[in-house]
């Protein structure tokens, strides 16, 4: 089950990160100045929820199967 969530959730950031870089070269066809990004990068975030799911999962994992003596 995680590995199909993980596998749309990578699409969808594709898909996305696709649109954002049509967007981005249409800004610049028109001669409009693209708008800087602030804050931290899109696939920091990704990655940073990434890292905590599977470190979550990793962990739930780890202590149930400590827990029940296997």
């Amino acid at each position: 089950m995680l590995k199909i969530v993980t596998l749309l959730v990578l699409l969808a950031f594709a898909w996305w990160r696709f649109r954002r870089y049509l967007w981005h070269r249409r800004l610049r066809r028109e001669g409009v100045e693209v708008p800087e990004q602030k804050g931290p990068r899109a696939v920091t975030l990704l990655a940073g929820v990434m890292l905590a799911v599977y470190g979550g999962y990793m962990l739930w994992h780890l202590f149930g199967t400590v827990s029940s003596g296997s």
